[in-house]
């Protein structure tokens, strides 16, 4: 009897001291000394490891602004650091949080319907039409389908962003002249566009009779008491405090540029200060109010933190325009915001009554926002016991039929700008423990499946679901992020397309060497102009061309790193794609002479064979640069 009281005692002892181990890990929040030297220690060996001249954060709890803090400097020219209540930072994407916002502002007041076709809202007209689609069965995107990121349209980069304020244009101009094909059905799958959120920027505009500016200062900006904050470019004087440069860091040099200019200004072109992000985030922790003033009433903020899409039941989606994220086990609302030259986040955490806003001005930290709000919650919110455990089902797919390579839906299918889906590949494998590998956006993932189909990291959260198509074949891999991955076609990756293209560049100067020297035998009647100069001038042509487009794209900005084409327009590209056509035109010629030659008894066989080696080299790069719709009407 003695013995089990004993063991009892032990056990419990045991118990008690796994549970205060568990507590004593986690840091008091609250001490925001505490608190302050983990961001000066943590910002500070970023700001070293990313080249970031400055950085400005806050973060809030149980409605107050728990802690806020400028690091490093926002000029360094004049030497002047970060101050979180006066240096305006771009928080690029985490901007659209002000277009959902004013959504569900007029959503409250009954002026917009979410179920609604946006058509109805509209001065032009979205075509229902779905590339590759039978168009009978496709549906109309509505105002959620832009909320939730599966509007369906392709991804464009053109004159995304703009080199001067005279380059913008209005809202509803862009919209019209610059509207994206539509590729997936309505509904279907999240796949992130800054044009959809533009089109609900301006459905807020054609409702409220007001420029979306003009909204987001009367019922957003005024109501929070944001004094630092516009989406005017560039910033107006009357806004109080300075605007944070820039940087790039180039060859052991920080170089700046003065303003980044976004053609759809609603998308990111917000300015703000930590502060004044922190009013926005106590107002959407407190149910839509902030120091007694409202933007939203309890019930529609309650409305818009819940999930209202997910490409599985189990998996974070979004959240009327927040992007959901899991960590340690607790579900944040959330939007990160890229510039050419700054990288945002905006994160909360409901249940916690808790939010960070963080604000790089480096243009190579696209990657330490991720790594800054894991780490804070790692030390203020450790892990729960959220362990997912594998699925005794025993139909577990094989993980083998995971394995290859994959393109992410956020990509561009009708213009030349789809070259960059072949820069763009993940490639995953299987361990030898049936663990699926990859890496996306500069993170190494090992999943493990957990149920059928489903795969697990319990470190990052991140998860993948693969579904087994009739064929039994897995061709999309679907995410709890705004997109998806898409299995490549075996011509769609940069090594094959490059040796493609080089033999067919080494085939040509081979050849027309060859066939060059014959011109100048004695026998007239062996030299065959037009057979021999067709291939010669349709190779030099075709290298003449593929080498301007690769000057072309390889023309970039010196701070942004982007090409000129994407930021402006260019002559020598619009020349290309005017006189590309010559190239068809040539290839038809190409296949009368290919048939002649076979037709001639003195011309060898070997040289017959590798003619047509070369025809039908020429026919694929024809194909290649229609694959690249740079063969397009």
């Amino acid at each position: 009897m003695k013995n089990k009281k004993r063991y009892f005692s032990l056990v419990l002892i045991a118990i008690f001291l796994i549970l205060f181990s568990s507590i004593s890990f986690a840091q008091n929040i609250e001490d925001v000394y505490s608190v302050e030297m983990f961001f000066d220690g943590f910002l500070e060996s970023q700001m070293e490891e990313y080249k970031v001249p400055g950085v400005t954060i806050s973060v809030v709890k149980d409605g107050e602004i728990l802690f806020k803090k400028g690091y490093g400097f926002y000029d360094l020219e004049n030497n002047k650091r970060v101050d979180p209540d006066q240096t305006l930072f771009r928080p690029g994407s985490a901007s659209k949080l002000f277009i959902w916002t004013s959504v569900m502002q007029l959503v409250e007041d009954g002026q917009i319907d979410l179920d609604k076709n946006v058509n109805e809202y509209l001065d032009f007209e979205i075509p229902n039409e779905v590339v590759g689609y039978d168009n009978e069965d496709v549906k109309p995107i509505t105002v959620m389908n832009l909320l939730n990121h599966n509007a369906g349209f392709e991804d464009k980069i053109k004159d995304l962003f703009v080199l001067s304020k005279n380059d913008i244009k209005p809202l509803g101009t862009y919209l019209k002249e610059y509207m994206p094909a539509r590729v997936y059905p309505a509904g279907r799958e999240m796949a992130y566009s800054n044009y959809a959120s533009s089109l609900a920027a301006y459905i807020v505009e054609r409702v409220s009779g007001l420029s979306f500016n003009q909204y987001v200062e009367e019922n957003i900006f005024e109501p929070l008491n944001m004094n630092h904050s516009t989406f005017r470019q560039p910033v107006p004087e009357e806004i109080d405090g300075e605007s944070s440069l820039g940087f790039a860091y180039i060859n052991g040099a920080y170089q700046s540029n003065q303003f980044e200019y976004i053609q759809p200004y609603p998308v990111g072109s917000l300015s703000s200060t930590a502060e004044d992000m922190s009013k926005f985030m106590l107002a959407h922790l407190n149910n839509g109010s902030y120091q007694g003033n409202s933007i939203l009433n309890s019930e529609t903020i309650e409305e818009m933190h819940s999930q209202s899409f997910t490409h599985h039941n189990k998996f974070a989606g979004m959240a009327h325009g927040f992007i959901e994220m899991e960590y340690n086990g607790y579900r944040m609302i959330t939007h990160g915001g890229d510039t050419l030259l700054f990288h945002s986040g905006l994160y909360l955490i409901p249940e916690l009554n808790t939010g960070l806003f963080v604000s790089y001005n480096g243009r190579d930290a696209a990657m330490a926002r991720n790594s800054l709000i894991k780490s804070f919650i790692d030390r203020y919110f450790p892990k729960k016991d959220n362990n997912l455990a594998v699925s005794e089902d025993s139909n577990l797919i094989d993980p083998k039929l995971i394995e290859g390579k994959y393109i992410i839906n956020r990509i561009n299918h009708t213009t030349y700008e789809s070259i960059s889906k072949y820069f763009s590949i993940t490639n995953i494998q299987v361990d030898s423990s049936g663990n699926i590998i990859y890496n996306f956006m500069g993170q190494t993932n090992r999943l493990k499946q957990i149920e059928p189909g489903v795969f697990y990291d319990n470190e990052s959260g991140n998860k993948l679901y693969a579904a087994v198509n009739q064929e039994g074949e897995v061709n999309e891999l679907w995410t709890n992020s705004p997109n998806v991955l898409k299995r490549a076609s075996w011509h769609e990756g940069p090594l094959i397309n490059g040796v493609f293209v080089l033999g067919f560049i080494i085939l040509t100067l081979i050849l027309s060497f060859i066939w060059i020297k014959s011109l100048f035998s004695r026998s007239i009647r062996k030299k065959y102009f037009l057979e021999k100069l067709t291939p010669i001038i349709f190779g030099f042509l075709t290298i003449g061309f593929i080498a301007a487009i690769a000057v072309v794209f390889s023309d970039l900005h010196p701070v942004y790193n982007i090409p000129y084409l994407f930021l402006q327009s260019s002559a020598l590209f619009d020349n290309i794609m005017m006189f590309i056509w010559i190239l068809p035109i040539m290839l038809i010629l190409l296949l009368y002479t290919h048939y002649r030659v076979w037709s001639i008894r003195t011309w060898k066989l070997s040289g017959k064979i590798f003619y047509t080696i070369y025809t039908i080299w020429s026919i694929g790069i024809v194909w290649w640069l229609y694959n690249l719709n740079l063969l397009v009407l």
